[in-house]
Order: structure tokens, then C-alpha cells, then sequence
């Protein structure tokens, strides 16, 4: 029972839902990790121009529901880690710290390891 879980999508939708509807601080939580994509940097993996307005619409929503510092701010508070993956640009880097992420998973470690170094100078 002291395994450490990571939340199911199924959980990270209904952790959306609560937190949206005022009642995630009173549901208790079992996972200690929340571990989510940014949508936004589908745009960036994606060709923008071979994507539908539809699509782009609700990579946006994605993005404007999941991407919440209160939520994180929440999270960390009662002791669940937040990471955000996987961001390649410093920008992406700055946004997931920015909004209170634990951490993010990258392709380009060394890269990281250089925006932290002048992040935190």
C-alpha cells in the first residue's frame, strides 16, 4: 500500500471535474503523481496548417483546462508531485515552472539542466 501511483486518465478527468466544481480539496487523493502532456506543444509537433480549426480548438481547451497553477498549487500542497511532459524548448521549460510543475520530462536532459542552472541563478 505505499507504492507510489500515478493518476489514470480517467483520474486526471475527474480530478479536472472536482477541482472545476470547487470540490477537489475535499475528496481524498491516492496518487502521488500527476503526470500530464501540455497540449499546446502538439501544435509544435504537428504541422499547424495540416490541422483542422476543430482540432487546433481543442488542443486550446486542452491546453486552457490543464495547464492551471491553482491546480497544481492544490496538488503540491497536499504532497502530489506534478510533471509535465515532454517539453524540448526553454519556453516550455519556463511555463511548466512558471504554473508550479515539480518537474518536466524532456528529449534534451542537458538542455534542461541548463535552463535550471540559469533559471534558478
Amino acid at each position: 500500500s505505499d507504492i507510489p501511483i500515478l493518476f489514470s486518465l480517467q483520474r486526471v478527468l475527474l480530478i479536472l471535474g472536482l477541482f472545476f466544481t470547487g470540490l477537489l480539496p475535499f475528496v481524498p487523493i491516492r496518487e502521488q503523481f500527476f503526470e500530464i502532456p501540455m497540449p499546446s506543444i502538439i501544435l509544435k509537433l504537428k504541422e499547424p496548417h495540416t490541422m483542422s480549426r476543430s482540432q487546433k480548438f481543442l488542443i486550446w481547451l486542452s491546453d486552457l483546462l490543464l495547464m492551471r497553477k491553482a491546480l497544481f498549487d492544490h496538488l503540491t500542497a497536499r504532497g502530489i508531485q506534478v510533471y509535465i511532459w515532454v517539453l524540448n524548448e526553454e519556453q516550455e521549460y519556463k511555463r511548466a515552472f512558471d504554473l508550479g510543475a515539480t518537474g518536466v520530462m524532456t528529449d534534451y536532459p542537458t538542455k534542461l539542466r541548463d535552463f535550471l542552472h540559469n533559471f534558478s541563478a
